[in-house]
Formats: structure tokens, C-alpha cells, sequence
């Protein structure tokens, strides 16, 4: 049982990482999105793991850690909108997957979002977006800094259903979070990609797709 988890897991790794570097499908509009593809698959993936490990968030027991919090904040843009999220993460008490020299570790991240528009008459000028994201860390182990690369995916809620002049259909939304970095001790930075749409619950569907500045802090 170990060995087929061990291959499972190298196979994922390897797909995972197989896939960055493949163009995205063709789209008759791309904008700001061209890693849209590989932040759903990753997080689906990721959470695909979880539950083949039977491992949290899989579990009726969220097994969070409240004395391993983490703050986090993104800064960046969608073209003319630009945003701020503050997050505040709890670890999980266990590890998704551990090798010998590779972990998944994560967090579960409650999200606050402000967004705001750069044009000059937008239909509408600013918003929130409110968010519950399991966020998965593919990292090496033991390394004094330590590079990860972060996947992950959950739902949103827009307060309004217009950001900027494009119509989203439904205030629900979801969330894939596509990322890179580094830690050292209690400090993690990196890039954070941020996909947001409806997954075709009801049509237009037009994806918003920020590109940030990840800075965050663990206690």
C-alpha cells in the first residue's frame, strides 16, 4: 500500500510539473488567463490527493491546527482592476503526503478580497470578494529555505455580480490558485495566480484572473 502511494504520488509530481510546461488549450479569447488550465487542474489534483490519502480537507474532521496560523497578503492586478487580499490560514495537523525528501503540507485560508477599477467610468468601480480555499504546498523537506509550489481551489462570494463592465452570472463563484516561492523559518513569498469563475453554472462565465505579489507570515 505504501509503494502504490509512493508511485502515485511521484506520478502526480511529475504531471503536475509535466503540465506547466505545455501551452494552454486555444481559446478564442485570451487575456491575462494562460495559466488558467493548469490552476484548475492543480487544484483539483490536489484535493484529488487529499482524498486519496484520506487526509483533510477529505475528512468530516477539518483536523485544523489553531496554533498554526498564518497571515497572508496578495497584491496585484487583472489588467485595469487591480486588488487586495488578506488571508488568514490554519495548518492542518497532518501532512497530505511525506517522502523522503518531499511534503505536501496545507492550510485552509479564509480570504477577504478588495478589488477596484482603473478606467475612468467602469459600470462598476469597486467590490469584495469573500473566500474559503484549501491551500496545498508541494515543497521540499529540511531545507533552510525552502522552495514550494502551492495549488488550491474552494469557493468565493462576490458581493456584487458586475467586476468592472464584465456580467459573472452568479455571485457564487470558485477559486484555483496556481503559485511559487520560498520559506525561510516563519516568512513565505512568492507569485500567486488567482483564477475566479463559475465553472459554467450559468453562462456569460467570463473568468477574472489576478497576478499578485504573495507576501505571508506564520504564528
Amino acid at each position: 500500500m505504501v509503494a502504490s502511494k509512493a508511485r502515485f504520488f511521484n506520478i502526480a509530481v511529475i504531471a503536475i510539473v509535466f503540465s506547466l510546461f505545455l501551452p494552454p488549450p486555444a481559446q478564442a479569447k485570451q487575456e491575462n488567463n494562460d495559466l488558467m488550465p493548469f490552476a484548475i487542474l492543480g487544484a483539483l489534483g490536489s484535493l484529488g490527493l487529499a482524498c486519496y490519502q484520506g487526509k483533510a480537507p477529505c475528512t468530516a474532521d477539518l483536523n485544523l491546527n489553531t496554533d498554526a496560523l498564518t497571515f497572508s497578503t496578495d497584491i496585484g492586478a487583472d489588467r485595469t482592476t487591480e486588488q487586495l487580499r488578506i488571508s488568514l490560514g490554519a495548518d492542518w495537523n497532518e501532512n497530505v503526503y511525506e517522502s523522503h525528501s518531499w511534503e505536501v503540507v496545507g492550510r485552509l485560508e479564509a480570504s477577504l478580497q478588495k478589488w477596484w477599477s482603473t478606467l475612468n467610468n467602469p459600470q462598476n468601480r469597486s467590490g469584495y470578494i469573500l473566500g474559503i480555499t484549501p491551500v496545498f504546498h508541494y515543497q521540499l523537506k529540511n531545507k533552510t529555505l525552502t522552495p514550494f509550489i502551492e495549488m488550491g481551489g474552494g469557493p468565493y462570494l462576490l458581493n456584487n455580480i458586475v467586476i468592472e463592465n464584465e456580467y459573472k452570472s452568479t455571485q457564487f463563484q470558485f477559486g484555483s490558485i496556481l503559485g511559487f516561492g520560498i520559506k525561510h523559518k516563519q516568512l513565505e513569498i512568492g507569485y500567486r495566480y488567482l483564477h475566479i469563475s463559475n465553472a459554467g453554472i450559468e453562462m456569460p462565465n467570463p473568468g477574472t484572473d489576478f497576478h499578485s505579489l504573495h507576501i505571508a507570515y506564520s504564528f
